[in-house]
């Protein structure tokens, strides 16, 4: 077998393709059609400055006067750390008249930079929200992190309390995380068609596997995926909810009956009333 019970590269590529979701233009165009209109309705400030270098720069939705001073959720894209860009994902800026300081944040892509770039600036964004999110009407005592796909996946990085404090993130700051539809191990993506342009190494793979490193420090983390993903997805988020518990930290999964590796942001994750909507929103101490 290449990799679990994928006996080839054929089937394990199937693994990591949206080809299989129907309409999937019109559920793209969808996404950004929600993002616009977040813009266009919410109250927010874009492409702040976070750290150095054009791609360094952080979007962010602002709560009403009343719920301030707020908790904030930083949200980080997907697009298997090399596509995509915060812009895209304006939408989940529907968390702020709820309550919440929303930064939804840009980062560098593969190939202008490797795994180790991505996950500093990560650190950055999260340290600079840790400093200024109460000049924007957030708590810095009350970050919470969430990101779908390669930002689930960096979700999971971000929730390690020793990494945290290697950025300058002070001690209980960040109080949980949302890791949706994410890569726990990388080993796979080296050996599907996504390799040609990741170019991951076997050290990376091992370095930056949340299911290889779980932390003995972290704080509480809801896992999600969609019904209707693909196998190594759901099998991945499943397996690392496991590893998470089994190292003493609080896990919530949901599985998405139906969902998709698109939808599951926007008709759960974004979408009020929904479930996984209502666990994201009790996370941040507000009504869910």
């Amino acid at each position: 077998m290449l990799w679990r019970h994928y006996p080839d590269k054929t089937a394990l590529d199937a693994q990591f393709t949206l080809d299989t979701i129907a309409d999937l233009t019109a559920v793209m165009q969808r996404r950004l059609d929600l993002s616009a209109r977040a813009r266009a309705t919410l109250p927010h400030r874009l492409k702040i400055p976070y750290g150095a270098g054009p791609d360094a720069t952080l979007d962010l939705f602002l709560p009403p006067e009343a719920a301030r001073p707020a908790p904030v959720l930083m949200f980080i894209h997907g697009g298997f750390w090399k596509a995509l860009d915060a812009a895209t994902f304006s939408f989940v800026g529907g968390f702020a008249p709820l309550g919440a300081l929303v930064a939804v944040i840009d980062y560098p892509l593969i190939p202008s930079v490797r795994m180790d770039g991505i996950v500093d600036h990560v650190g950055q964004a999260l340290a600079w929200l840790a400093r200024h999110a109460g000049e924007h009407g957030g708590d810095p005592a009350r970050l919470h992190v969430a990101g779908h796909s390669a930002g689930g996946h960096l979700t999971a990085v971000a929730l390690d309390r020793g990494w945290q404090e290697e950025h300058g993130i002070p001690a209980g700051a960040v109080r949980g995380g949302v890791a949706l539809s994410g890569v726990f191990e990388l080993e796979p993506l080296r050996r599907s068609f996504q390799q040609e342009t990741l170019g991951f190494t076997q050290e990376e793979a091992e370095r930056w596997s949340p299911l290889r490193r779980v932390p003995e420090r972290a704080g509480p983390l809801v896992v999600a995926v969609g019904g209707g993903e693909t196998q190594e997805f759901i099998d991945q988020s499943l397996e690392f909810t496991d590893a998470w518990r089994a190292a003493g930290h609080a896990a919530e999964l949901h599985v998405v009956a139906r969902a998709n590796h698109i939808d599951i942001l926007t008709d759960a994750f974004a979408q009020p009333g929904a479930p996984l909507h209502s666990a994201v929103l009790r996370q941040m101490g507000l009504a869910g």
